[in-house]
């Protein structure tokens, strides 16, 4: 019971991130505004450290620093430089790939999460049910700009599903938040070099709305779902815990619909419903591991 609260309260939390994400952006550039991002929550979580006095490991820092750089790094910095210029339901899809990647690399990197029959077929009716639900806003352009923001944002999916594979295999004896803190410092500070370098910081406006989302997104997006989606890899498998990526689109319309009054839809119904097939069948057919 406790998984299943932690992991809706993740879903909740990544559901409302790619707003306060969009929000940000409008007065600020993407990768200064990341690495400030994984900054804060960086700090803090390193005072927390300090205050716990949790062990920090003395060596293997490449298990940390490459997964940290894949995820931190390169999967948000695509992630912010690409959601400037593509919809938002084109981007919902293309990051509803990553458990497929996720499974893909869990598959060759960790013995007891296979690929099966039953685990393709209900990850395939998962992402058709976000196909379905974001069908009327996919839009498909032949520019070279819109072919490189797509293949961007696939990228950053493969490398957050590389990422967490290596961080359920190497890294099961290492607290959540001393994994959070030190990969975040790596993608931090690579973000902030790419940053300085192509983007001005004259053009990172101090106003209550971009702070507002930065402070959300460092706090809420950053530090309390990292260190408890690393406590959930622990317990989960990491396939399965993957499948917050289907759940996240949908809860970000429905929160849409409440704050908004906007419009449910048959096609909302029909794809929430294609997802919570694919999810129960995934948890429930799919065979067990030791995980």
């Amino acid at each position: 019971m406790l998984d299943f609260l932690l992991i809706s309260m993740l879903c909740l939390i990544w559901g409302s991130t790619w707003l306060g994400i969009k929000i940000g952006l409008e007065d600020s550039p993407p990768f200064l505004s990341s690495a400030a991002r994984f900054l804060i929550s960086s700090s803090f979580l390193y005072l927390l450290i300090r205050v716990k006095k949790l062990p920090i490991p003395k060596n293997n820092w490449s298990k940390i620093i490459i997964p940290g750089f894949l995820l931190y790094g390169l999967n948000y910095g695509l992630n912010y430089w690409g959601i400037q210029y593509i919809a938002s339901g084109l981007a919902a899809v293309l990051f509803a790939t990553l458990p497929f990647f996720v499974a893909i690399s869990a598959h060759y990197m960790l013995k007891d999460e296979k690929l099966s029959p039953i685990k393709i077929f209900c990850l395939g009716m998962g992402f058709l049910g976000v196909v379905i639900i974001f069908w009327d806003q996919i839009h498909f352009s032949n520019s070279t700009q819109s072919i490189l923001v797509m293949l961007a944002l696939i990228a950053a999916a493969i490398c957050a599903s590389i990422s967490s594979v290596f961080t359920k295999r190497d890294l099961h004896d290492i607290d959540p938040i001393v994994i959070a803190c030190f990969q975040m410092l790596v993608g931090m500070i690579f973000l902030a070099i790419i940053g300085f370098s192509f983007e001005k910081l004259s053009s990172f406006k101090i106003t209550y709305k971009s702070m507002g989302a930065l402070l959300y997104l460092a706090f809420f997006g950053s530090v309390i779902t990292f260190v408890t989606y690393f406590r959930l890899v622990k317990r989960i498998e990491v396939t399965k815990l993957s499948l917050i990526a289907f759940v996240t689109p949908i809860l970000a319309l429905i929160l849409g619909a409440i704050v908004k009054q906007e419009k449910i839809t048959g096609q909302l119904l029909l794809g929430s419903f294609l997802v919570i097939v694919g999810i129960i069948g995934l948890n429930f057919l799919s065979p067990k591991t030791k995980s």
